[in-house]
């Protein structure tokens, strides 16, 4: 009689064990972004950047998980996390996560104040990465929200 009630039973807990989500966990995936490389933005939203004028810049520590950088005026500290690696079609991304820390307080111009927050906002909002050796671009969902190249 138990064994046919664990029979019965057997294909409900697999099921419910199989379907729990689990939490991600973070990771160093094997194409990260390393300490000391600087990584310029080229394109936000998919619309090219002017390269004569001054853009953010970005880098991280994977020792800290903070990734910092100069907005358009003011440098800027985030904490990151990387969790595993989303399979695409279009290829590999890392889920990641920006916490912001804090940024300078000089001054800016008005156009570059309001670029700059719309830069760090947007980097807070980002959902996954994909990294080549020379490329790293940022997403919120599937959506690209921006693309750096390594300096």
């Amino acid at each position: 009689m138990r064994i046919k009630l664990i029979l019965l039973l057997l294909p409900l807990a697999i099921n419910i064990s199989c379907s729990r989500k689990q939490a991600p966990v973070a990771v160093d995936p094997p194409l990260a972004p390393e300490r000391g490389q600087v990584w310029q933005l080229v394109a936000l939203q998919g619309r090219t950047l002017d390269r004569n004028k001054q853009s953010p810049t970005l880098s991280f520590n994977p020792d800290t998980r903070t990734a910092s950088g100069t907005a358009y005026c003011n440098e800027y500290t985030f904490h990151y996390t990387l969790a595993h690696p989303l399979q695409l079609p279009e290829g590999d991304r890392y889920e990641v996560q920006f916490t912001f820390w804090g940024s300078g307080t000089t001054e800016c111009p008005e156009g570059n104040m309001n670029a700059e927050r719309r830069y760090l906002g947007m980097l807070g909002k980002a959902t996954s990465l994909s990294l080549t050796a020379t490329t790293l671009t940022l997403y919120q969902k599937n959506r690209e929200l921006m693309h750096f190249e390594l300096q």
